[in-house]
Formats: structure tokens, C-alpha cells, sequence
């Protein structure tokens, strides 16, 4: 068809082709996660307390992010929530995966109910949406 081969003749620029069985070729888009990313690994509405420290040493070492939104991130986190359920008695599972952008927006909203600052809870969950973000840049093909 000289429709497929003029889109195949596009795509090769930045694709590679796969052959199928029937010989005709299908363009493959490769990831737009580059192996590199530190962030791509997190869910950040599906995360674990582990995994928060995980994250936050990562932001850390990365060295483009405020400390104080790191350190809010870390009383997330398991070191933080153990040493807190050792102090208050109360029970902790460090496995248990949660929403964290969507707990720290309702913590906002609740702030802002309750006439409660909420400045350090919106600058945290605006470096979650900039590690959110950073997941969907492409870093290779087409539009990198």
C-alpha cells in the first residue's frame, strides 16, 4: 500500500521496525523513559513508605530540589512513620502502598477549611508534580 510506506519512510527516522510474519513491517516507538530517570520507578499514587525514602534520597542527590520539600516528603516516609509508631504505640506498615499526591492534596483542602497554613504541604505537592512531570518528558525518538 503506498500509504504504509510513506508512513514506514516517516517513522524510520526515529523508529526501528520489527518484522512481522506476514514480511510487512510495523514502526516500534521506542520508551520514552530514558534508563537514567530517577524518577520513572515511582507511582506517586501508589507508593509504599519504603519507597517514599527511596524517592527522597533520590531527590536529594539530585540536588535540583528545595530541602524543605524533601524533608516534608520524608515524614511520609518509613524511617519517619516507624520512629512515629514506636512513639505513639500506634501500628505501621511500612509496605502499605497509598496516593500520596491525592493524601497531600486533601490535607490542603483541609487546610485551607480549617484556616491552616498550607504552604509547605502545596510547595511538596508541587515538586511531586514536577517528579510526575520529569516521567512523561520524552528523552529519545521523535519529539525528545
Amino acid at each position: 500500500m503506498q500509504i504504509n510506506s510513506s508512513t514506514a519512510h516517516v517513522t524510520d527516522y526515529s523508529q526501528t521496525n520489527v518484522k512481522r510474519t506476514g514480511g510487512s513491517s510495523l514502526p516500534q516507538i521506542p520508551s520514552t523513559k530514558a534508563p537514567n530517570d530517577p524518577f520513572s520507578q515511582y507511582d506517586l499514587h501508589n507508593i509504599s513508605p519504603k519507597e517514599i525514602d527511596n524517592l527522597a534520597s533520590k531527590l536529594r542527590e539530585n540536588g535540583k530540589f528545595d530541602v524543605r520539600d524533601i524533608l516534608m516528603l520524608e515524614t511520609r516516609g518509613e524511617k519517619f512513620q516507624s520512629h512515629l509508631s514506636s512513639v505513639t504505640g500506634r501500628e505501621f506498615d511500612a509496605s502499605k502502598k497509598s496516593d500520596l499526591i491525592g493524601s497531600i492534596e486533601q490535607n490542603i483542602e483541609m487546610s485551607k477549611q480549617s484556616n491552616d497554613p498550607f504552604d509547605s504541604a502545596e510547595n511538596l505537592l508541587k515538586l511531586l508534580q514536577q517528579v510526575e512531570a520529569s516521567k512523561s518528558i520524552p528523552r529519545n525518538g521523535l519529539f525528545a
